[in-house]
């Protein structure tokens, strides 16, 4: 500025200079205004404050969880949007940051951990960066992700169990870290086997497993998985279940046979297949004045000895009872028959005698029927139950609905008309339309309870309900039996049917006649059972001796049987037969005989030649029974040694070899003893165990897988079920002596 004012003033100094020497008057000095004064400086440009992100405390994150982190930014008077940007999240660590929008000063932090971290801890520091136009700061935030520590569980021990049977078992689970719920799983459940397990909440460390196993369920070994997905991750445990029907056994099934005042100390085998621990064993419902001591088992014990004793006014009889040995809720059962027995082989309890004189009383004979003191007797005495008599009380009351208005039942058609039916089944659409069959099945279980048309033991009060029933039923067979044009006629006295069904039909006439009390109906049932055992001696085969399907035909073993069994109980029953019959009947039966050289007359075929056969050489042994043999006889004995290879079964599901079983079970009765104890033991339980206790069939036994079940139907299994479990009563024993005591 100054430079520029001294350079005016010399150029107005030169001027005047040429002008004063060019002569000229110098021109007026002209002072020059002030200069104008200097703009005042511009003002300094307002101070920028920084923004600042308030300090971001640490963060701990689980596994699979989510946070949210408060920002908190300080403007300091700085306008706009705020951006956030977050640096060095590793991967399976997800953090999401909104913008802070203009005149907000706070922001957050969505901050997700996947469930795969956790594996081992982690820790990381993310730098949060917020700018605001050109200014910008920044935060370092430390995260830690810890360490999962998941729930473990430690081994389980083997799980045993038996069929039909339930179990709780507590799962341990040991935490770790990890405090929340635990949802579990069930996995690889063998079949028949069914398992329920409860969740684990939080903070608790025992999961419940609950497994129940069928009653049919078969052996198995094999682990059940419990399983639970956390965290995205598996983990579980084994539980090893093992399914064994007898884990461990104690072999008590015998018969120990003690006399009143006696102690008997028995050996019983022990074996163990998964279980090898200690065994308690103890006696289940014994009879009154037996009394057997409970034994413990030691671990290494293979025998256990136990003591049985009967008291001295102990009355004699035959009681089944069960020996029980258990390990923690397993268990183990085995029947023992306890038989009760006096010095004298010939006793019988003095209720079966009514009368000395009557011939109902002889061995073999029916008459222990006749009344309940005599039924109950006889029950007691040879191991009858209530279960038994409860059973053979259901299948009367079957038949006595199924018989129709006409006095018959129907092998095929038995429900016909019955309202509410629906006992047949598809087992039975190819039976028989044989009404003489029908109607003697039906009948004969009625006389074998001591039930007739005019009589009926005074207990149980339904019994006497049921002679209406026996007398129609008895009025149908003699309706329609032929009666002959003259004696000669060889069909005199046919009731109708094959072979078979005349027969049985003729049992029933029989028993019936013997069983009836007197009065003006008693000499009409005779000549029917008369007629009917004359077409029968009429039926024979001459040359043979034996009895088929027709009159005359060459016999087999089976019919033979059948046949020898009506002409046994018209002569019991105080029918004559003369014996040239029977001698011939004999001759067929050695033609039979097949059994191995040392006891040929032990076993038995269907006819001459063929093999033997297990029901015919019961109806064969029976059938020579009643020809005479003794009990000592040494064949009689081999055949009931080879009976008892094939005893009843003692878990069966369907009533089986009925045929069988009606003659074995007579067979063994009549030699009673051991053998037969052993028998009936399975005998009646098979039977009581199969017998239909729902709907409409409740009281029959079902057909299906019943011998003969095609042909004969549910009135041939149940007839023939229902006989086998009279045998207690409806035969007196056939070598032992009735003595008769008078009351």
């Amino acid at each position: 500025m100054k430079a520029t004012i001294l350079g005016l003033v010399c150029c107005l100094a030169a001027c005047m200079v040429v002008a004063i020497g060019c002569g000229e008057s110098p021109p007026p000095v002209v002072e020059a205004p002030p200069p104008p004064p200097p703009p005042p400086p511009p003002p300094p440009p307002p101070e920028v404050k920084p923004i600042e992100l308030a300090e971001l405390p640490p963060l701990s994150l689980e596994s699979g969880a989510k946070a949210t982190v408060p920002l908190a930014v300080k403007r300091n008077d700085n306008a706009g949007a705020i951006q956030v940007r977050v640096e060095g999240a590793p991967e399976g660590l997800t953090v999401k940051a909104a913008e802070i929008a203009d005149g907000q000063s706070s922001g957050q932090l969505e901050i997700e951990a996947a469930p795969t971290l956790g594996d081992a801890e982690l820790t990381v520091n993310l730098t949060i960066h917020v700018k605001l136009g050109e200014l910008q700061t920044m935060r370092m935030l430390a995260v830690k992700v810890p360490e999962l520590g998941l729930p473990t569980f430690p081994p389980v021990n083997e799980v045993l169990l038996q069929p039909g049977v339930k179990k709780t078992v507590d799962v341990k689970l040991e935490r770790q870290r990890y405090r929340g719920p635990v949802e579990l799983r069930v996995e690889n459940v063998p079949a028949k086997v069914t398992c329920t397990v409860t969740n684990v909440e939080a903070n608790q460390d025992v999961a419940t497993l609950e497994v129940a196993v069928a009653a049919d369920a078969p052996n198995v070994a094999q682990a059940v998985r419990l399983a639970a997905t956390l965290f995205g991750r598996e983990l579980g445990v084994d539980v090893p279940l093992k399914v064994e029907n007898r884990p461990f056994q104690v072999d008590t099934f015998r018969v120990v046979t003690l006399v009143p005042g006696d102690t008997q100390y028995i050996e019983l085998p022990v074996t163990r297949s998964s279980y090898k621990g200690p065994l308690q064993l103890k006696p289940d419902s014994l009879p009154p004045g037996v009394t057997i001591k409970s034994v413990e088992i030691l671990p290494d014990q293979t025998k256990a000895r136990v003591e049985v004793s009967v008291a001295p006014d102990a009355v004699q009889r035959v009681h089944s009872t069960k020996l029980v040995t258990t390990a923690g809720d397993l268990t183990s059962s085995d029947a023992i028959v306890i038989r009760v027995a006096g010095l004298d082989n010939t006793y019988l309890p003095p209720a079966i005698a009514a009368d000395p004189e009557t011939p109902l009383l002889r061995r073999g004979s029916v008459g222990g029927r006749l009344t309940p003191e005599s039924k109950q007797a006889l029950l007691d005495f040879y191991g009858g139950t209530p279960e038994s008599e409860a059973a053979v009380m259901r299948g009367l009351k079957w038949l006595a609905e199924h018989q129709q208005a006409d006095g018959s039942w129907s092998l095929k058609e038995y429900g016909k008309g019955i309202a509410g039916c629906d006992c047949q089944g598809a087992k039975e659409t190819g039976a028989d339309d044989c009404l003489t069959a029908g109607t003697a099945f039906g009948v004969l279980p009625f006389l074998g309870a001591g039930v007739t048309h005019n009589r009926a033991p005074s207990h149980p009060p339904e019994l006497a309900a049921y002679q209406k029933v026996v007398e129609q039923g008895l009025m149908f067979l003699a309706r329609n039996q032929t009666r002959g044009k003259d004696k000669n006629d060889k069909k005199d006295g046919f009731l109708g049917g094959s072979m078979y069904a005349h027969t049985l039909g003729t049992i029933a006439l029989c028993e019936a006649y013997g069983l009836a009390a007197d009065d003006r109906t008693k000499p009409s049932l005779k000549i029917s059972a008369q007629l009917a055992i004359k077409y029968l001696l009429n039926a024979q085969h001459e040359a043979g001796g034996g009895w088929r399907y027709g009159p005359g035909q060459a016999g087999d073993m089976s019919v033979t049987g059948w046949v020898f069994l009506a002409i046994r109980t018209a002569q019991l029953t105080g029918i004559d037969v003369l014996k040239p019959p029977l001698v011939r009947a004999g001759r067929f039966v050695d033609s039979c005989a097949v059994g191995p050289p040392e006891a040929k007359n032990s076993r038995y075929a269907y006819t001459p030649g063929q093999p033997e056969k297990l029901a015919l050489t019961a109806a064969g042994l029976l059938t020579r029974q009643y020809l005479g043999w003794r009990r000592d006889e040494p064949d009689l004995i081999a055949g009931a040694q080879y009976l008892m290879k094939s005893l009843p079964p003692e878990s069966g599901t369907n009533v089986g070899a009925l045929y069988y079983y009606y003659y074995a079970t007579q067979v063994l009765h009549h030699l009673e003893g051991p053998d037969f104890d052993l028998w009936n033991h399975r005998m009646r339980e098979h039977l009581i165990r199969t017998q239909q206790l729902t709907g409409h069939r409740t009281g029959s036994w079902n057909p299906e897988g019943a011998d003969h079940g095609g042909r004969g139907g549910r009135m041939y299994s149940t007839a023939m079920a229902l006989l086998t479990l009279q045998v207690y009563y409806r035969h007196l024993p056939m070598y032992r002596v009735v003595k008769i005591t008078a009351r």
